[in-house]
């Protein structure tokens, strides 16, 4: 059991831990309690950045001076940059020595700069589906600042072009003739509809992954809205920030306790956790707790760690089945006291009709993978099921997530 207790540890590490640091309009921060997490999975980076430009403007003596890479398929940075000279006039470097992966970390998915060797870098991005935005944050001195702005997009502009003429770009790109200033404010005006945006799974974040820096370190969710997303979640699978699955279940009603399911990678559980809702010091929390230990936390209006996928887990596919029927079922794990019963299922409720048609009311719920039943009034006589017997009695085999399971974008 203390081997397991590590494990759920670990795997929860991700999660912010303990502290009473207030949120400072300095944005200041400790960085190992408030974590800066991406708004998006690998795999959504990779279909973004695949193949396409990211246009930036430089930094200090840089700043507001065009930038280009793009993201070649083969793992190739194709890039264009400006470099100060002794005089101070700048000229054009084109090269393409670099390498681009993304890789997953604390904080989600980065992406990972490989220099050759032993050295290697790693950028936070933050895209802004709204406007293409396609900005680099980083911690220095314990603050997230915004660095290198910019905008993802499909064309190479043609100020770049001319300014790194031997660059040899993958035959897909094409030369935006519109884009023809070297000063980021000119050529975002040339062309507006350049940026990419609403790339086709971007509605998939969570709650404040929306950047630390983008907003000076102040919260950047609430607990309405965090609130909000778990509930909608619930029963669906969703990505931890090392895109492992995780399942939120609430708790008895009027509970502060509930379920969090962790999924190997076959989409099994590999563990389960309560999440106690609670406050200290004058904030709102989570905690994550393990054999009646606090193995992480969280702050409400911090980034919240987990992405949606837009699947359901398994266990649900089972109890939506049962709701879809909308017809009164036998359930035989009921026990004998329940044999002449038929059951109805709706949304966490249920009919329940007795002999000689009397109805009455009853109850269900997923808890540690099986599911709960009661009649109201005779909870004492609660019933409970694995899923994967549920499954085999109901004739079904729900779809098991795993993660290499695309997530659903439509």
């Amino acid at each position: 059991m203390m081997v397991l207790t590590r494990i759920v540890s670990m795997a929860l590490a991700g999660l912010a831990l303990a502290s009473c640091v207030a949120h400072g309009e300095s944005g200041r921060i400790d960085p190992a309690i408030r974590v800066n997490y991406t708004p998006y999975s690998m795999d959504f980076y990779r279909k973004l950045m695949t193949g396409r430009v990211d246009v930036f403007e430089g930094l200090g003596r840089f700043r507001n001076v065009v930038q280009g890479q793009v993201f070649a398929s083969d793992g190739t940075v194709i890039e264009c940059s400006g470099r100060r000279r002794l005089d101070n006039k700048i000229h054009w470097v084109a090269q393409t020595s670099t390498r681009w992966k993304i890789v997953t970390q604390r904080s989600g998915a980065r992406i990972e700069w490989d220099y050759g060797g032993d050295h290697k870098r790693y950028a936070s991005k933050f895209y802004d589906p709204e406007t293409g935005g396609f900005d680099t944050e980083i911690l220095t001195d314990n603050q997230w600042i915004v660095t290198n702005p910019g905008q993802i997009q499909d064309s190479w502009p043609r100020a770049l072009a001319d300014a790194c003429p031997g660059l040899k770009l993958p035959t897909h790109i094409r030369i935006n003739e519109k884009q023809i200033s070297l000063r980021m404010n000119e050529l975002r005006r040339q062309d507006p509809d350049a940026p990419i945006r609403n790339f086709p799974g971007s509605h998939l974040t969570g709650p404040g992954r929306t950047g630390l820096a983008a907003s000076g370190g102040r919260p950047t969710t609430s607990k309405k809205e965090v609130w909000a997303f778990l509930n909608s979640q619930e029963g669906n699978v969703m990505r931890g920030p090392r895109g492992h699955g995780r399942v939120f279940v609430r708790g008895a009603e009027r509970s502060k306790r509930h379920d969090v399911w962790g999924l190997k990678d076959d989409g099994t559980l590999a563990w389960i956790a309560d999440m106690v809702e609670y406050e200290e010091a004058g904030h709102e929390w989570l905690s994550w707790e393990f054999d009646d230990k606090s193995v992480a936390r969280y702050r409400m209006g911090d980034p919240l760690p987990y992405l949606p996928t837009g699947h359901r887990h398994a266990t649900f596919q089972l109890t939506d089945e049962l709701i879809g029927k909308g017809e009164p079922v036998p359930l035989p794990w009921m026990g004998a006291r329940y044999a002449d019963h038929r059951f109805l299922f709706h949304d966490k409720t249920l009919t329940v009709v007795a002999p000689g048609e009397t109805y009455l009311v009853g109850r269900w719920r997923w808890t540690k993978g099986q599911l709960q039943v009661w009649v109201d009034g005779e909870e004492q006589h609660a019933g409970s099921v694995a899923w994967r017997d549920l499954a085999r009695e109901l004739g079904v085999t729900p779809t098991v997530w795993t993660p290499d399971t695309p997530d659903r974008i439509d």
